[in-house]
């Protein structure tokens, strides 16, 4: 079994389970939710996660080993937002077919959609799902007639296991000619019509209150997956089935392993974490650990999608292509502006050190000075969901709104975060230029705590302090 890694007090392994000794799981579940259209992660954190070939490669991967497994998403996978602003439709729509594809490769068991799936409405989610060639899975969602759309529960051979699997999108897509049925209700329809198997599962984009108030509602059901664009990586089983979600924008894989030996519920988690602590030294601790290990037992882990994983060559060459493709629709639409000179509201920071020569000087010795030099080595230096990071004054009415226009504002330079500066270097008042405490939420807007930059006030802030 390969090396644990243990990080923010979650464990990323490989690909070996283990529940008693080295036994093997029943059955595994692997599986992804809340992609929000990402097909490869920013590259500015040490270690970018979620790269989509990364997670082909690790499907594949669990497949070579033998163990039983299920692979399937949660939804929210092909869009971040439903409303697709319109400078970016094109850059989103060819993600959105590069993640269609990347699902046929993985050949994935089934997709239970999330609401942001139909932002290019009912026709574009088809045609998605044609290209994903996997099955939808979604007992609740209904035409107006009451005519259900997609097939609400799917069975499964794996092994010696059988499994059967029930859908639930948990919301009314934006698209019009389309309801959904309560959960409760469409799940136990589903059910009544489905032959029995050994586990029994509900995929959904439900968030965690509504899925315990399900699990309270039906009994028999083993575990409930969950995907609500919040981070749900602690299994919960005080309803009775495990609960338990999975990770944001492709950076994890959840991978929930079963041991079953018998009948009943699936115990895991802190609690069996707990008791193998204590098991040593505990008698009473070792004879409740021995009870529950003679029947079934869950154990869940994520799977960590980051620079030290293997990339899927295929997937790599399509989101390869993706980035030229940017740079080379940018640079085709129309004549280019001419870069930003200075007039506008924006005057650079060569400007600003006229009057601020150490603050300037101390500014050419931190990374920020040559933050568009990473644009241009990785050729993403014309993506507008980049550029903002990466300049002074983008979008901003007195700065450049084309990413040819970028100028003399290349770098994250004084007015990124002092804002812009020529009405103060025209008068020297101190009050037409942002003079506040530099803080963590403020720099937060770029470095973001789910971009994992490891960024706080106290060992990033010293090296761009230039203030007594």
């Amino acid at each position: 079994m390969r090396r644990s890694l243990i990080i923010f007090g979650l464990v990323f392994v490989g690909w070996m389970a283990v529940g008693a000794e080295d036994e093997h799981p029943s059955l595994e579940l692997i599986y992804s939710g809340d992609r929000s259209g990402k097909v490869q992660p920013c590259g500015c954190p040490k270690n970018p996660m979620g790269h989509i070939g990364r997670q082909a490669a690790a499907i594949t991967a669990h497949r070579a080993s033998g163990t039983p497994g299920l692979y399937f998403d949660l939804g929210n996978t092909f869009y971040e937002s439903l409303e697709v602003p319109t400078v970016l439709r094109q850059q989103w729509g060819r993600r959105a077919a590069i993640i269609a594809r990347s699902m046929a490769r993985m050949k994935l068991d089934f997709f239970v959609p999330g609401p942001t799936d139909f932002a290019a409405g009912l026709p574009g989610f088809y045609r998605l799902m044609e290209e994903a060639k996997t099955p939808v899975l979604a007992a609740d969602l209904v035409t107006e007639s009451g005519r259900q759309m997609f097939p609400g529960v799917l069975r499964f051979q794996r092994g010696d296991t059988t499994v059967r699997v029930v859908g639930i999108a948990g919301f009314r897509p934006a698209v019009d000619g389309v309801s959904n049925r309560e959960p409760v209700a469409a799940v136990q329809k589903a059910l009544a019509g489905a032959e029995p198997a050994d586990i029994t599962l509900v995929a959904s984009h439900l968030d965690k209150k509504r899925a315990k108030a399900l699990a309270k509602a039906i009994p028999g059901i083993d575990a409930i997956l969950i995907a609500d664009q919040k981070l749900h990586l602690i299994p919960d089983t005080k309803a009775g089935p495990v609960v338990v979600g999975s990770s944001k924008e492709g950076k994890h894989l959840g991978i929930l392993s079963f041991y079953k030996r018998g009948d009943g519920p699936y115990v895991g988690g802190m609690r069996l974490r707990r008791l193998k602590g204590l098991a040593a030294e505990d008698e009473g601790a070792a004879t409740e650990l021995e009870a529950l290990m003679a029947g079934n037992t869950f154990t869940y882990k994520i799977h960590g999608l980051g620079e030290e994983q293997p990339m899927d060559g295929v997937v790599a060459a399509w989101v390869k292509s993706y980035v030229h493709f940017v740079g080379k629709w940018e640079a085709e639409q129309g004549e280019a502006p001419p870069g930003y000179s200075g007039d506008g509201d924006f005057v650079g920071s060569e400007r600003c050190g006229l009057c601020h020569p150490d603050a300037l000087a101390q500014w050419k010795t931190t990374k920020h000075s040559h933050a568009y030099d990473s644009l241009v080595h990785f050729g993403q230096q014309l993506d507008r969901e980049c550029i903002g990071c990466h300049t002074a004054g983008w979008r901003h009415p007195g700065g450049f709104s084309d990413p040819r226009a970028v100028g003399m504002l290349k770098h994250v330079q004084c007015e990124s975060c002092h804002g812009p500066g020529k009405h103060h270097a025209q008068s020297g008042n101190k009050a037409m230029i942002i003079r506040g405490k530099a803080e963590a939420a403020f720099c937060e807007r770029c470095h973001q705590p789910d971009l994992e930059t490891g960024f706080t006030e106290a060992s990033h802030m010293p090296q761009v302090k230039h203030w007594d």
